[in-house]
């Protein structure tokens, strides 16, 4: 099974890398976007010119949602504009989006024959195969979150009690794209499994956007807290909510809307003319406690505000 599965990831990556030059998906915020850049790259507002990387990333904190549950962030690759909720630098239950890092190192550092299974890992979430691949590199989070300086992201004593943020996940796929926009995890991701390994659909959250090329997902045990990350030609997108699947899409398609992206363009505006914004982001702050022992609830209802109730970090695909 393993073999056949590596046939189709090779597959999958040949046929990638023949179209890649014809794609030309963007959101439709994207499309309406006002912005005009200089030939140097930067963003051209009025009389002012900044690189919009140079622009504090709280700048762009501006999206809604209980910052205690859910988080977001958002990268537009054309310009570094970006948009994210308060606690978008805040260190969650990774789930499954930490296969994305195990992957990538064993894509860069590993054995022949782990390299086809870190690939098959993405695409289909394999437990069992993120058991076998951390086992045998339980450096690979680690590493890659100091090579990609991703401050919110540790491991854990297994691979499902790792940590990251949305915002160190969505700084990872814009760094992977700039190094390589074929890289194969990219490629894997654009390429995922309808249905998981354990049975699981991955059809959720940010991959309900507009001009999605590829995802991976994540979810608990028992179903009660979701995540994603999606990348299109021009955004890198990240979400994660307590609740159902269904509460993440909710929660990704009332905040990634053409009305935020032009709020965070115009803040982006005044940060380039020195104006500064609050201080507000939550960093390096696990909500709810990694070290939580609490079983997850055999639902996927509603997020919970209480901590007693969210799903420990023990138990995260």
């Amino acid at each position: 099974m393993r073999k056949a599965a590596a046939v189709k990831t090779v597959a999958a990556i040949a046929a990638f890398s023949l179209s890649v030059s014809f794609l030309s998906a963007c959101t439709n915020s994207e499309r309406a976007s006002t912005q005009t850049k200089r030939d140097d790259g930067t963003l051209k507002y009025g009389e002012s010119s900044v690189p919009a990387s140079a622009v504090p990333d709280n700048t762009g904190e501006i999206l809604g949602g209980n910052d205690k549950l859910q988080q977001l962030s958002y990268y537009r690759m054309s310009d570094g504009i970006r948009m994210g909720s308060k606690s978008e630098h805040a260190a969650r239950p990774a789930l499954s989006l930490i296969k994305l890092y195990i992957a990538t190192y064993v894509v860069e550092e590993g054995e022949f024959a782990d390299k086809y299974e870190a690939l098959d890992m993405v695409a289909n979430s394999s437990d069992i195969s993120a058991e076998e691949l951390f086992d045998k590199y339980p450096e690979s989070v680690d590493d890659i979150a100091k090579e990609y300086g991703l401050e919110s992201t540790e491991s854990g004593p297994s691979w499902g009690q790792s940590l990251t943020s949305t915002y160190d996940v969505v700084d990872f796929i814009v760094q992977l794209r700039k190094r390589d926009e074929t890289h194969p995890v990219l490629v894997a991701m654009a390429h995922a499994d309808p249905i998981s390994a354990d049975g699981y659909e991955q059809n959720y959250g940010t991959a309900e956007l507009d001009d999605v090329i590829g995802t991976k997902w994540g979810w608990s045990d028992g179903r009660d807290l979701h995540s994603s990350v999606s990348f299109g030609e021009d955004f890198v997108v990240a979400a994660s909510s307590y609740g159902s699947a269904d509460d993440l899409s909710a929660y990704v398609k009332k905040q990634v809307t053409e009305d935020n992206i032009e709020k965070a363009e115009r803040r982006y505006q005044r940060a380039q003319k020195g104006e500064t914004f609050p201080e507000t982001t939550e960093r390096k702050s696990a909500e709810p406690q990694a070290t939580s022992t609490v079983p997850s609830s055999s639902s996927s209802g509603a997020a919970s505000t209480s901590s007693a109730s969210r799903p420990s970090a023990t138990s995260q695909r």
